[in-house]
């Protein structure tokens, strides 16, 4: 108890009870104002973070509903301007997006405002709004998509003057003014909305009516009184519904302005929220602060209390031991510190007391030593003056050699490194420092451990660095030779490719001394090989990847496919349209360049980890990696299909284009990548024959099947041009006015040793696309032209018909084409006027000047030219009026419901009126009923071919047609 209080008594507990207390007020203040400060601190931001949500969310609810109104007054504008189309759809379409917008972030307000009900109602309101503008809005944008009474009131005003009787009389005259009168009103009123306007139009039908009621009635057609009965209720259901309409803009006015209104409270309210937490917060600071000076104040009372109370008891022994270090500095030893009390002072100056007397006898053993050292140190010295000497000579003999060996070092154009077993750098040379970068003070005496560089392999793989050279003849003791690495250094934009060549040293106990690493510049030669890998993996025109290296990347997405199921990829096959008559109508040079265009869309659409690839020509492929599913491809093929068949601007021509493209999965099925590619390229094909309905197609098993026999059946059709295993077949074509025969179109039949008879529609395509139309064609024209010079001769009554035979592309292309048909009507000496060629519409597409004058020559021989299944291609009138033709043969799709469609009826007889027009005879292909046959008669038609008068007969039942006196099959 005794030795505790006198622990009490000493400074150290005086020391530490005092400032104890002054540290205690000072965490107790601090932790009460920081809580209360952090708790405030963390309402207010709340408070303040959700006045600023809800004005966000307020001004973004004003904007889309403002945008609505927007799309809506574009729309109604459309509407008014009488140009209701998919354009304005659109204008529906993005009203109603802004408003799920808008409703979306009313439905956030209502979320961010769950915990409080004070503006429940205002959001209610809102919703309110929302449904009877949205109401409002549909129900008339419904009422103007199903009337087209804007443009009906139109039509039938030019109906009524088209049935006024063509007169000179006064009140027709006056009728046919009023009628134009009121049409010009019309449109005045419906593109101003004026209501001065409306009176006008309103008093122009009341004259119109006066004046038709003061006809008499023999005068005039009653389907004109009546149309214009038909009219004046039009124009009054069109007015009312434009009434509808300024009615609906003022009710969505009056909304955007109630929530206008609303918006304001919201944000009203909410400024009002944040002013209360700041003055809140502003409040709480303010008493923190006092709270905090209040306790400063008392802390420092406590201080200057400590500071005189226990500066006596320090100062005065501080004093006394500060005089008794001074004489000890003075080698005065002889007087002791004298302190009394019951302190720490005490017991420092006892052991303060013990120390001189210590440091007395110490002093006097010390003297004694040195005396005898002094001796000994004389005779050492004499003894290391000579030393000195001797190394002094050996040092300047050492120095010359490090000269030379330096000098020899720093002219290498080689970098030079030398390592310590730890791989510390010894010694570099210049060239070292020029290829790392870095001055050579801050590389001497460096370990390996963290360089300020990176080095990497061949592939730009980072090496770790027990991979370091260094690092590898520290732990082989082995050299190392002509590797090469690249050196990445920081901020360096480039990579220097260096050869490296390392090698360990070992003294006379075989102990490794050094590492020394030599590295020579080879980024030239590096950037050379990279160039020469570059274009050899990569096109030249594009910058892809081309088939070498696409190849290869497939093969490493098939092993890896094999070894994670999971990782998922497809490959993208992809081939222009109609290329080729691009290249040949506007040159390679435009070519080219939509090529380089392809490449970059098909580059934008995939990720920097897929690959694009040109194979050649037309050809590109995607490697798609990762994919989740089908339908991610799918979705890259829809983008890329849109952006192609956007029109392109090249070399000042505008050219459209389209593409078509085949999809294969990943398959466990699939063990090499070339077995990818060819089913892609056949789903591609098979997408291509489909034509532009969908443009894509995804590869199945069964097109495998298909592509084998597709190469089976081009394997027999090159077999069977050699062995002639072909026949013709003739369809008779017969006049509509007098059923007499006019001629015949030759139709070729495949005689298939296992399959018998095969439709040309099965193996013309296949021999188009391999190029054995070419033979083919002219075997059809030699066999056809004979056929008819034999019957001319045979039969007397033929010699006016003709033989119509198909001509391919391929063929019409041929510069030598009109020589040949030439040198085949006289080899076969039929006469020109006695043979027709049949040609498609997109025949003439191909080289409007060449062909313009293939068929100019053809025509002047004598040779009849029809267009085969006319209204099926892309020519136009200007085409029909420009190149000679003789015939238009109506395609069958028009014919075969000729009966049942009024549609195929009104082309049908547009077609014979534009070829009548333009001196042309009309054939209908594909007649098969009697009622076809009255029907096209009565539309002005010239000849039919078809069932109803024969299918394709062969020579020896045509020879049997042709004696008949009735040219129709029974």
């Amino acid at each position: 108890m005794i030795g505790r209080l006198r622990w009490f008594r000493t400074i150290r507990a005086q020391l530490m009870l005092g400032f104890g207390i002054i540290l205690l007020l000072h965490g107790i203040s601090a932790a009460i104002g920081y809580g209360s400060l952090q708790r405030l601190r963390l309402r207010s931001q709340a408070t303040l973070d959700n006045a600023a949500q809800l004005r966000e969310l307020s001004l973004e609810l004003k904007t889309n509903f403002l945008l609505a109104r927007q799309a809506e007054e574009a729309y109604f504008d459309t509407w008014q301007g009488g140009n209701i189309d998919a354009n304005a759809r659109v204008h529906v379409q993005t009203n109603q997006d802004y408003l799920a917008q808008a409703r979306q972030n009313l439905a956030a307000l209502r979320e961010l405002e769950a915990q409080n009900p004070e503006l429940a109602e205002e959001f209610a309101l809102l919703d309110s709004l929302f449904d009877n503008y949205e109401s409002a809005f549909e129900t008339t944008t419904r009422r103007i998509a199903e009337d087209s009474l804007n443009h009906e009131v139109h039509r039938q005003l030019k109906d009524l003057l088209a049935i006024l009787p063509d007169s000179q009389r006064a009140e027709i005259t006056t009728l046919r003014m009023l009628v134009w009168q009121l049409m010009a009103q019309q449109q005045t009123y419906l593109n101003t909305q004026d209501p001065a306007y409306l009176d006008d139009l309103q008093s122009s039908l009341d004259q119109l009516s006066a004046a038709l009621k003061q006809l008499p009635l023999e005068s005039l057609d009653p389907e004109a009184r009546a149309l214009m009965q038909t009219y004046r209720i039009s124009l009054n259901a069109l007015l009312f519904l434009d009434q509808q309409v300024q009615v609906n803009r003022i009710i969505a006015a009056n909304i955007n302005q109630d929530i206008n209104e609303i918006i304001q409270t919201v944000s009203d309210r909410s400024a009002a929220r944040a002013a209360a937490a700041r003055l809140e917060l502003d409040n709480t600071a303010n008493q923190s602060s006092a709270a905090l000076l209040a306790t400063a104040l008392t802390a420092l009372a406590l201080a200057i209390w400590a500071s005189v109370v226990l500066g006596r008891r320090i100062i005065t022994p501080l004093t006394l031991m500060a005089i008794a270090a001074e004489r000890i500095a003075q080698q005065d030893l002889s007087q002791p510190l004298q302190l009394t009390g019951d302190n720490e002072f005490t017991a420092v100056a006892q052991a303060f007391n013990h120390m001189v007397n210590q440091l007395r006898q110490t002093l006097d053993t010390l003297e004694q030593r040195i005396d005898e050292r002094t001796v000994a140190l004389a005779t050492a010295n004499q003894t290391l003056q000579q030393q000195t000497y001797s190394l002094e000579i050996a040092l300047q003999k050492l120095r010359h050699s490090e000269a030379n060996y330096r000098l020899l070092v720093d002219h290498l154009h080689a970098g030079v490194i030398v390592h310590a077993p730890d791989t510390t750098v010894v010694m570099c040379n210049q060239m070292a420092v020029q290829l790392l970068g870095r001055p050579m003070e801050d590389m001497v005496g460096q370990r390996t451990d963290n360089p300020p560089w990176t080095i990497v392999d061949e592939t730009g793989a980072a090496l770790t660095l027990d991979h370091y050279p260094v690092t590898q003849v520290l732990a082989s003791q082995r050299p190392l030779q002509n590797r090469v690495l690249g050196i990445r250094r920081l901020q360096a934009p480039d990579c220097t490719w260096v050869l490296v060549n390392a090698f360990p040293t070992f003294d006379d106990a075989q102990q490794l001394t050094q590492v020394v690493v030599t590295f020579i510049d080879i980024s030239d030669r590096k950037l050379a090989e990279e160039e020469l890998r570059h274009q050899a993996l990569h096109d030249a025109l594009t910058g892809l990847p081309n088939r070498a290296l696409f190849t290869e990347r497939l093969e490493q997405a098939v092993q890896r496919f094999k070894r994670h199921p999971e990782q998922l990829f497809a490959v993208l096959f992809i081939d222009l349209d109609r290329f080729k008559v691009i290249n040949d109508s506007l040159g390679h040079l435009v070519g080219d360049q939509l090529l380089v265009q392809i490449a970059h869309i098909l580059q934008r659409h995939v990720r920097a980890s897929d690959t694009v690839a040109r194979l050649g020509g037309d050809e590109f492929v995607i490697l798609l990696e990762q994919v989740t599913s089908l339908n991610e491809a799918i979705q890259v093929v829809e983008r890329i299909q849109r952006d192609i068949k956007a029109p392109f601007r090249l070399t000042g021509h505008t050219v459209f284009t389209s593409a078509s493209l085949g999809i294969t999965l990943a398959s466990p099925n699939y063990i090499r990548g070339e077995d990818m590619l060819r089913d892609a390229d056949n789903a591609m094909y098979r997408a291509k024959a489909q034509g532009q309905s969908s443009g894509y197609e995804i590869f199945s098993p069964a097109m495998h099947t298909s592509a084998i026999e597709l190469f089976e059946l081009e394997t027999h059709l090159r077999q069977a041009l050699e062995r002639q295993d072909f026949i013709l077949h003739y369809q008779p074509i017969v006049s509509l006015r007098d059923r007499q025969l006019l001629g015949f179109e030759a139709l070729v039949r495949w005689v298939h040793p296992q399959r018998g008879l095969i439709a040309p529609g099965e193996f013309i395509p296949l021999a188009e696309e391999t190029g054995l139309i070419i033979p083919l064609s002219q075997w059809i024209f030699e066999t056809a032209c004979r056929q008819m010079a034999d019957w001319c001769h045979r039969f007397p009554t033929v010699e006016e018909l003709k033989m119509n035979v198909n001509v391919a592309a391929a063929q019409f292309e041929r510069p030598e084409f009109f020589e040949q048909i030439k040198a085949t009507l006289e080899r076969t000496s039929l006469p020109a006027t006695n043979f027709g060629l049949e040609v498609t519409e997109s025949l003439l597409l191909l080289n409007v000047k060449g062909v313009l004058s293939t068929l100019s020559n053809l025509q002047k021989q004598g040779v009849d030219i029809k267009i085969d299944d006319f209204g099926t291609g892309y020519s136009s009138l200007s085409y029909l009026k420009r190149f000679p033709i003789n015939t238009l043969k109506i395609d069958q799709s028009f014919v075969e419901n000729i009966d049942v469609d009024h549609d195929d009826v009104s082309i049908v007889k547009a077609i014979i009126q534009i070829a009548k027009s333009l001196g042309m005879t009309v054939i209908a292909e594909g007649v098969e009923t009697e009622f076809q046959t009255r029907r096209l008669e009565q539309l002005g038609c010239d000849a039919i071919q078809g069932y109803w008068i024969a299918p394709p007969l062969p020579p020896d039942q045509v020879e049997a047609f042709i004696q008949q006196p009735s040219h129709r099959s029974t």
